[in-house]
């Protein structure tokens, strides 16, 4: 256990971020490789337009190789991945040095206002982004490197991937950004805006706030703080102290220790001291003479979070609040104080379009077994949700205004599609674009002729153009270097939208090939979005410090001529490298081990010396683990193997364990246990992948190896049991980031059989479940489920009691049930049934650090929890074991990122033979 926790340490804030393609997505029927002297780009072989986007990422690549090893200075000490993922419908991506340089693309481009924006070719932002994260993980002097010869890629000698992800990201963002093309995060008028309200709000975050990934709102913090602190430096001491630093630390053998002693080196100064510096000057550039008007963060409302999806069928507004602690809803909104009565489940819905007879048609965006992230059309029905559409991938829809159909756009492949879907599910694309040219939020006039949409094309901001519904191309209305976007028809065919002509977003109207702006008393429409008009009134959401206010204003409102720089289309093209040709995609290159752990740990019995090594290929479709121990006493090895490849899973685990059965003599008797597991997960899905059907075998081997002086075994020595069984689960649950728990049922149904190969055992297993969480309001949960197990009269009965987690969350192979308030197997028998119910409230939000250093605080947890259970057979049928208790956990952060829960809980059995009372602390997760 203590080298699986120390290894889960190590290498957790590496693995959240590789998790492999789709294996039911594009790339499914197999994949393809080209490579140029840097790198290697692998995609997917299903269509020509991926091998096009490949050869341009290398292309870009290069050319981002090139503009940044100046400043960085150290290449990677091997090519580095491209994998082309079109699996996720979000303009995302990421990178890691571990266990080798790679990078994932996703495909989608950004097609809203969210800070991504800004720019002339979204594969060129992604990847010179990502790619600053490879160069600057790979730096590495001194000792660093001397180890890294010696060790391979272990996470300690990689100095830059253990400093706070605001450093990284901020590093990145900085190196993004073109102020002359008006490129990158930096230079948005998105975030201008978020830390304009950062200051005027008086909640400007501290070092430890935005050093840590806070769950705290705005969302992704540490890019907006790390970008303009990075900036800070640069402007302040200039580009040649930052690489200084970065050389600097990359050489430090104690990395989390050195940060502070390494800035004071080169700055002269601690990160606090640089930090209070910072926070000077974003308030002498943000703050200004509104600042004392501004609205605070405690002064907004507690359920105000991030921008809603919203739509209008002219007489009211309806919307998807969504606080991200209590469980979304779909609600219709009226009146001048904003009244909202609930109407549908809001769960994962992303975009929606109301008639004005009031029917609503959502995109929902669905996660996948498989990884994927896809979004479909459903329609709203008697208050449910009845899907549409099947992998359609939609980004936005709209009805037509008759009601004859729906329009929607979609990404695939990298390029920007408009579809018509008929009533009978028909789909006839109206328009394909070419590489960088992309449609995003849309809207269509009354008479369903024309559509208006926000417009990219390479080169360009966003525009607004339109085009006719039925045939042509797109036109562009405006020709400005603002981004214009949101358009949205009123029921008398106004047209108003968001754009950013001034460095500031705010509201507009169409008029006669103008763009007027509004201007209201209420409200303050320089920083809102999402505009619609009901009867007399203008609805927004506006942005603050805190989220997003739904608010509405009347009209009319004040018209104002807009002045706005033309737009001038920027070149972007890049110089094309020499690629190789074509192959398919092999893995063993990039599976290979890239690095070797040494273990040493022990108990006051025995010492442990091993090692610890794994791997993964580029897709992340295969993974693998070896820890491996020789036992000093026991002159055996323990093991542990797990191997994964796509939906199955290989885990072998070989323990020997000494036993004192004679402590009048010295040694010990050593006891063998060895386990296999091979799983194959979604044999079936069904229901968007919320039912699912699973195999697994299990074979155990249980011998004595070994025995003591003075100790006597009589009948065999080993025993054996190998099961085959089958697993029917449902999951419909979702969890809530400010809340503990979730929401949402789930149930499995576990059969396993001893007969089919020869063993000590035979019979069968079968093992119902059921959960259900409840969503309380508020930080508040309460979850309930109900266990039950059969065994056979030859199969291996069930224990019952102990502290979890017991089960070690597998799916096949569980014989021993905790139960808090009683030993561990205090019941034994052929049945069982256990009942657990547990309220949980989050107690405080803390989401601090310690300053620079690698140790914050996230939440306070309370859980009180009551258990009932009992195993049985038919000869004795005891009585049933009843424990309650409480447990606080702390909710530590390690590293910056990795949430580590400290429980201190105290059990105490009510009821049933065995009872007893029952204190723990430690780390209680699942590794």
């Amino acid at each position: 256990m203590f080298r699986r926790f120390f290894l889960f340490l190590l290498f957790f804030p590496l693995y959240i971020n590789a998790e492999p393609v789709a294996w039911d997505g594009p790339g499914a029927e197999g994949w393809l490789t080209r490579s140029s002297e840097h790198f290697d780009a692998h995609y997917p072989a299903s269509d020509p337009a991926y091998e096009t986007l490949a050869l341009h990422s290398l292309n870009i690549a290069e050319q981002a190789h090139s503009e940044l090893m100046p400043f960085f200075t150290t290449p990677p000490a091997a090519k580095t991945q491209l994998v082309l993922s079109d699996d996720q419908d979000i303009a995302n991506g990421w990178a890691t040095f571990f266990p080798f340089s790679q990078i994932r693309l996703y495909l989608t481009p950004p097609h809203d206002l969210n800070g991504l924006e800004n720019y002339d070719d979204w594969l060129a932002l992604l990847i010179r982004h990502e790619y600053v994260h490879i160069l600057h993980m790979e730096m590495g002097r001194g000792a660093p490197e001397r180890f890294r010869s010696l060790f391979g890629r272990v996470l300690f000698f990689f100095p830059h991937s253990l400093i706070s992800p605001m450093l990284i990201e901020g590093l990145a963002v900085y190196l993004e950004t073109d102020y002359e093309a008006g490129t990158g995060r930096l230079a948005s008028s998105w975030y201008e805006m978020q830390m304009r309200e950062e200051v005027r709000s008086g909640e400007f975050a501290s070092l430890g706030e935005a050093a840590i990934s806070s769950r705290e709102w705005p969302y992704g913090q540490y890019y907006l703080y790390g970008a303009f602190f990075i900036e800070y430096l640069i402007q302040t001491y200039g580009e040649e102290k930052l690489q200084m630093w970065l050389s600097l630390y990359s050489g430090e053998i104690v990395p989390y220790l050195m940060l502070n002693s390494s800035a004071r080196r080169v700055y002269g100064r601690d990160f606090e001291s640089l930090w209070a510096g910072f926070r000077i000057a974003m308030e002498q550039r943000f703050g200004g003479e509104d600042t004392a008007t501004a609205v605070t963060a405690g002064q907004l409302p507690a359920s105000t979070l991030r921008q809603q999806v919203s739509g209008s069928d002219g007489q009211a507004v309806y919307y998807v609040a969504r606080d991200d602690e209590d469980r979304p809803v779909l609600q219709r909104c009226t009146g001048v104080d904003v009244e909202c009565a609930d109407i549908a489940d809001g769960r994962d819905i992303t975009s929606i379009d109301v008639t004005p007879d009031g029917r609503i048609i959502a995109v929902r965006a669905l996660t996948y077994a498989s990884g994927r992230y896809s979004a479909d059309l459903w329609l709203l029905e008697g208050g449910a949700w009845t899907p549409l559409t099947t992998d359609a991938r939609v980004a936005d829809a709209r009805w037509l205004p008759d009601g004859s159909g729906f329009l929607y756009t979609s990404f695939r492949a990298g390029f920007s599609h408009l579809l018509l879907l008929s009533p009978d599910g028909s789909e006839t694309l109206l328009w394909r674009g070419n590489y960088g040219e992309y449609v995003g939020a849309f809207d269509i006039n009354n008479d369903g002729t024309q559509i208006i949409a926000a417009y990219k094309t390479p080169g360009r901001s966003w525009e607004l153009a339109s085009k006719d519904v039925s045939n042509s191309d797109w036109t562009l209305l405006t020709d400005s270097s603002a981004n214009e976007a949101q358009p949205r028809f009123t029921t008398d065919d106004r047209l108003l939208f968001v754009a950013d002509y001034a460095g500031k977003f705010g509201m507009y109207e169409w008029q006669d090939g103008s763009a007027l702006s509004l201007a209201s008393d209420d409200v303050d429409v320089t920083k809102s979005f999402d505009p619609w008009i009901t009867g007399d009134r203008l609805w927004l959401q506006e942005y603050t410090a805190g989220g997003y206010l739904l608010k509405n204003t009347s009209l009319p409102l004040a018209h104002g001529q807009v002045e706005y720089q033309t737009a001038a289309t920027r070149s972007v093209d890049v110089e094309r490298v020499e690629a190789s040709a074509p192959e398919a995609y092999e893995p063993w290159s990039t599976l290979r081990p890239h690095y070797w752990l040494p273990v040493f740990y022990g108990t006051e019995d025995t010492r442990y010396v091993g090692l610890s090594t794994g791997g993964t290929d580029a897709l992340g479709r295969h993974n693998y683990q070896v820890d491996l121990a020789y036992g000093t006493e026991q002159k055996a090895f323990d093991m542990t193997l797990v191997y994964q490849y796509q939906r199955w899973l290989l885990g072998y685990d070989v323990e020997n364990e000494l036993y004192d059965f004679n402590d009048t003599v010295p040694g010990f008797t050593v006891i063998k246990d060895q386990q296999w597991r091979l799983q194959r997960n979604w044999l079936v899905q069904a229901m968007r992948d919320r039912l699912g059907l699973h195999s697994g075998l299990v074979s155990r081997r249980i011998s004595i190896d070994s025995v003591e002086p003075g100790v006597v075994i009589s009948g065999e020595r080993a025993a054996e049991r190998h099961s085959i069984g089958l697993a029917l689960t449902f999951n419909d649950q979702r969890g809530l980031m400010h809340s503990p728990g979730g929401f949402g049922p789930g149930a499995e149904l576990v059969a396993e059989d001893f007969s089919l190969l020869n063993d000590d055992f035979s019979g069968v297993h079968v093992q119902p479940g059921f959960n259900y969480m409840f969503d309380l309001p508020g930080r508040h949960s309460l979850m309930f489920s109900l266990n039950t197990g059969f065994a056979s009269e030859e199969a291996p009965g069930w224990q019952l009691g102990g502290l979890p987690p017991q089960e070690d969350y597998a799916l096949f192979g569980r014989e021993q049930l905790s139960l808090r308030g009683f030993d561990s197997g205090n019941q034994f028998g052929r049945y069982y049934d256990r009942e657990r119910l547990v309220y949980a409230a989050q107690l405080s939000s803390i989401n601090d650090n310690w300053g620079i250093w690698p140790l914050g605080l996230d939440d306070l947890e309370l859980r009180v929890f009551l258990e009932r259970g009992r195993a049985w057979t038919e000869s004795d049928d005891p009585e049933a074991m009843v424990g309650t208790g409480v447990e606080l956990r702390l909710n530590s952060i390690v590293g910056y990122r990795a949430l580590v829960p400290v429980v201190l809980g105290v059990a105490q059995g009510l009821q049933g033979i065995g009872s007893e009372t029952q204190g723990y602390f430690g780390i209680q997760a699942a590794f």
